[in-house]
């Protein structure tokens, strides 16, 4: 009796004293510092955006208005950039490939802000082929997949996106079963990739895809919803392909699935000196409208 007299004093005494204690919600002060954020796309005008990166329990960084965006381009001043407001400033300068293009950001107080990057020509695209059923999942349900060539220089190091754009639905298709050598070769789930292992002048791909939705009728197995699409293949910068990549590891440690993602925490990639923030840019080839049908 004693005994278990005892064991119930210590329970209540361990209840009265856990989760007593006030988890500390202030957050240390940290120094702002400048950040510049661009993704240059080839045809359009190049446009940039200036803000303060803050402590952790910021709600929304402000953009700045009193900075001075000066745009180079080959090394030789361009322009001044206009503030159009919320921290963008754009430029009257339309991208184009094969062109190095620098910002010089000056905000009072702080040193100038660097950042500057080329982006490559884009690719051919051809020989597209939709697979209305490529395959089954575990759970038996079948996707469609996309098989289509595109040219590639096997001298030069040169990265890559392919992305297809769904009509109807507010995010592109997601990645399902990979099985082309060159995507596994990147060992994250994206199409995001390099030419490391293409040694031709064109290489055939093909990207198993899911569109987010499924149906089924008369007893059949569950099908992915066909929806009409255009594939865009992008020829990316090295600095785009990095953030890419980097981005998809920073946002799986910060929102980890449970039980099956790390809860290690990623710093996102940068190539902004003096500040932080990604100034990388892209070309891109897009295919026609491509309505895909079971048959």
């Amino acid at each position: 009796m004693k005994i278990i007299l005892h064991i119930t004093l210590v329970l209540m005494l361990l209840a009265s004293t856990s989760c007593r204690k006030l988890v500390q919600s202030d957050f240390a002060d940290f120094k702002q510092v400048p950040t510049v954020n661009s993704f240059l796309k080839a045809d359009s005008l190049l446009k940039v955006h200036i803000s303060l990166a803050s402590k952790l329990d910021t709600n929304e960084l402000q953009g700045l208005e009193n900075a001075q965006v000066k745009l180079y381009v080959n090394d030789m001043f361009k322009e001044l950039l206009t503030s159009t407001g919320n921290g963008v400033f754009t430029s009257t300068t339309f991208v184009e490939p094969l062109r190095k293009y620098e910002c010089k950001v000056d905000i009072p107080g702080y040193e100038t802000v660097n950042c500057s990057n080329t982006i490559p020509k884009p690719s051919h695209l051809r020989d597209i082929i939709h697979i209305s059923v490529a395959g089954k999942d575990q759970e038996g349900m079948t996707y469609p997949a996309v098989k289509f060539t595109f040219s590639n220089n096997p001298e030069e190091k040169q990265y890559y996106e392919a992305r297809i754009r769904l009509f109807g639905r507010e995010t592109g298709a997601m990645l399902i079963n990979i099985v082309d050598p060159v995507l596994l070769n990147e060992g994250l789930p994206l199409s995001v990739f390099s030419n490391e292992l293409i040694t031709d002048t064109a290489y055939t791909m093909t990207i198993n895809y899911f569109t987010g939705s499924a149906s089924s009728s008369n007893g059949e197995p569950m099908t992915t919803t066909l929806y009409p699409f255009i594939l865009e293949v992008r020829s990316i910068s090295y600095d785009y392909y990095q953030f890419a990549r980097q981005k998809y590891l920073y946002d799986t440690g910060r929102f980890p699935e449970f039980g099956l993602s790390s809860n290690q925490a990623f710093q996102l990639y940068s190539n902004v000196q003096n500040g932080y923030g990604i100034f990388a840019g892209y070309s891109s080839v897009i295919s026609d409208t491509i309505t895909p049908q079971y048959k």
